[in-house]
């Protein structure tokens, strides 16, 4: 960040002029020593317009939680005094201490404003089941901290020894989560007494099970309980290879007491921390329907769009800091500090902008009923269309595919143009004028039944109905010679050629430990055999021999085995596959008597100064590796010395490109000049919605508009990602 972008202010000044149009996030920098540090004040929607200051309030203390317009707040690194502060008023409550080690505090809430007769401080500890508290009432002449036990209440309930979590508030009620062993909303009921504080555990509802871990996903990181005025939310995210892949939002019918997929969320926004706080929902007036995770261990916050799902990566502002001094030690902490609570009035009405939505069923094969349009609101528009003569857009339409075809005719109800009912061999036939310059960026809509295909030079988007054998809970394996190998779950496995329609079944691999697949050559080939990766075995299945099974080979490794392979690929007779520490296996004589496989010992040597991720591509006749650092600050190209068995960095790729994503690593020739030399990745401008490639020439991130080259980025910060099924393609009509 250019230190120009930040507004600096002296130190001992006051609360910059924050908006409160915005939830504002805070960067502090906590200093084990003498806990002074500078606090750089930002949000979301608008990264450059930052704050560098220094509020009394805050130096020294690390904000925990945002409440009613109070924010808590702990010392670090001890958790020792803890405080309640007004950024309105000034006003600062310090709590006695708590003499509690270091890290055991896991959660804070204040259920009520500080100024309710009833308010309390609610904590949570790490290593045991009880709550710790604090009364707030001002009238006390004295305050104290109170611990109590509920492990007794809380096995009542679920019948095992546990603890709670997600902490939050809903209509004047507090609510948690007991995920320890089947998963339970608990009502945490708060009675403050004259004398004394009861709190009660009250089972509410028994969450489904249906929340863990299942089909293409390797781990889950939740569920987060998320409360606003209208009700309670769960939120799941759902990893492979430890990145996050999908997303799921759930609304609690508090009537009926039933969970509702939820497709939208409007205006509102919603942060996930990973530490110790809960935010809830809240309405924003300006770029509502994300949820925002805070990942303080890679500086970066990744924001879902609900409606279209995708997840765009932003970093967090980094404090300038000179190196510590030996024995000094410096930590620095993100905080969310929701402002809208401040600020703005009306924070405990209901959020009436907050609704579900589900997609209705199929009804008719008529696409034409997919969509209405207001007729009267388009009525200024439609003039445009009826000075355009009707043999013209006849000519026009005959260019539209499938889904283009129905926005088309949609833009006007009295449009006489004809009603086609498309076939799959009809949208193909349109589609195949279009651009053959390269690979396509096909994504899977499998809530819509919908297909997009993406050019990533012109950014034109062509859509196709999909076959209802792809509606479910779909996973892509790999994309290869023009086909993709899907499964829903790990069993129905089939090969897919969205050029074609053609689908082909495969047999049933009733196993859940799978990594990865590729073909060996094109599925119309008689000898094309699909292999798959699972821990320790290899299967195969040659899709023109009988019986129609999968061949299962085991793998003995002298030391620890590999976590996964991926990106698996075939180079004459060899099989070569990348493992999860970016290690080389070549695989030869598969599915015969002697077969075997080896590792090549030699690493390549990598600048990355993060974790990287290994990518695997077959060009020609060689073999190269991809070596993209975390957030794409660095990206290496290495290729494969057979003899010597060694990476050679290489510097380009000539005529080539390659074009990556989560599944697929392809590299093919360039049709056209400005294609040449460069790596696509699945990856959209956060801006201009174009994809993003990577130059060899230039060493840096670029966009297309047209053919010329535009926008420019350091890495992968300001894109984002589609969280629906997809992968790169590349056509192929036989």
């Amino acid at each position: 960040m250019d230190q120009s972008q930040i507004s600096c202010r002296p130190a001992g000044d006051r609360i910059p002029p924050l908006s409160g149009k915005h939830v504002w996030l805070v960067a502090q920098t906590l200093e084990a020593e003498d806990m002074i540090g500078d606090q750089i004040f930002f949000s979301i929607h608008d990264p450059l317009s930052q704050y560098r200051c220094r509020v009394p309030e805050l130096v020294g203390r690390r904000i925990r939680g945002c409440f009613h317009g109070w924010v808590i707040m702990s010392n670090h690194p001890y958790n020792v005094m803890w405080s309640l502060w007004n950024p309105l008023t000034s006003k600062l409550t310090r709590l006695p201490p708590l003499n509690h080690e270091d890290g055991d505090i896991s959660e804070c809430c204040l259920p009520s404003p500080p100024d309710d007769p009833g308010s309390i401080l609610l904590l949570t500890r790490k290593v045991k089941p009880t709550f710790v508290f604090c009364r707030l009432d001002r009238k006390r002449k004295r305050l104290r901290w109170t611990e109590m036990s509920y492990a007794k209440q809380l096995k009542n309930i679920t019948g095992e020894d546990g603890s709670v979590h997600s902490l939050t508030c809903c209509n004047g009620k507090l609510y948690a989560l007991n995920t320890d062993g089947d998963d339970f909303l608990i009502e945490v009921h708060i009675v403050v007494k004259a004398r004394e504080v009861v709190i009660s555990l009250l089972p509410f509802v028994k969450l489904p099970s249906d929340n863990h871990v299942s089909g293409p996903y390797n781990s889950y990181f939740g569920p987060f309980l998320k409360g606003t005025c209208s009700g309670l939310f769960f939120v799941i995210l759902y990893f492979k290879w430890k990145l996050v892949c999908s997303v799921r939002l759930v609304k609690l019918d508090m009537t009926r007491k039933l969970l509702e997929e939820m497709e939208d969320l409007d205006d509102g926004i919603c942060f996930l921390d990973f530490d110790c706080y809960n935010v809830p929902v809240i309405p924003s007036e300006l770029g509502g329907g994300y949820i925002h995770m805070l990942c303080e261990e890679d500086k970066a916050t990744h924001s879902y769009n609900v409606k279209d799902k995708t997840l765009a990566l932003s970093s967090m502002p980094r404090l300038d800091l000179p190196p510590p001094t030996s024995g000094e030690s410096r930590t620095s902490y993100v905080s969310v500090w929701s402002i809208p609570e401040c600020r703005l009035k009306g924070d405990h009405g209901e959020i009436n902008h907050m609704v579900d939505s589900k997609h209705e069923e199929d009804k008719e094969e008529d696409v034409t009923t997919a969509v209405e349009v207001n007729s009267m609101a388009n009525q200024h528009d439609e003039s445009y269309l009826f000075n355009i003569p009707f043999h013209v857009l006849e000519m026009i339409m005959e260019f539209c595919v499938d889904i283009d075809y129905v926005n088309f005719r949609a833009t006007c109800k009295q449009l006489t143009a004809p009603v086609t009912r498309w076939s799959n061999r009809a949208s193909i036939t349109r589609l195949r004028r279009y651009s053959l310059v390269s690979p396509w960026l096909m994504v899977l809509d499998k809530d819509q039944g919908v297909i997009t295909f993406t050019d990533p030079m012109f950014g034109d988007q062509y859509s196709i109905r999909s076959p209802t054998e792809l509606k479910g809970d779909l996973q892509i394996w790999c994309s290869m010679y023009g086909w993709l190998l899907m499964s829903k779950g790990t069993e129905s496995m089939m090969l897919f050629n969205p050029f074609t329609s053609d689908i082909r079944k495969l047999p049933n691999l009733e196993v859940d430990f799978l990594d990865s697949f590729c073909l060996s050559t094109p599925p119309s080939s008689p000898d094309c055999m699909v292999v798959g990766f699972g821990g320790c075995v290899v299967f195969v299945h040659f899709i023109a021999r009988e019986p129609a099974t999968w061949l299962r080979l085991g793998l003995e490794f002298d030391g620890d085995a590999p976590s996964f392979f991926r990106f698996s690929t075939s180079c004459g007779q060899d099989l070569y596959a990348l493992s999860s520490e970016g290690q080389l296996s070549v695989f030869t004589n598969i599915c015969k008597e002697d077969y075997s496989w080896v590792e090549v010992e030699v690493a390549p040597t990598s600048c990355c100064r993060t974790l990287a991720q290994y990518f695997l591509a077959k060009h020609d006749q060689d073999i190269l590796l991809v070596i993209v650092e975390e957030f794409g600050e660095s990206v290496e190209l290495f290729k494969l010395n057979l003899y010597a068995k060694k990476w050679e960095k290489i510097d380009g790729l000539g005529k080539h490109m390659i074009y990556i994503c989560g599944t697929t690593c392809l590299c093919i020739e360039a049709k056209i000049p400005e294609m040449e030399n460069k790596i696509f990745f699945a990856l959209l401008h956060s801006k201009n919605g174009k994809i993003v490639f990577y130059s060899l020439d230039t060493c840096r991130y670029h966009t297309f508009s047209g053919k010329s080259v535009v926008e420019s980025l350091e890495s992968f910060f300001g894109t984002k990602q589609y969280l629906h099924p997809h992968a790169w393609i590349e056509p192929n009509y036989s």
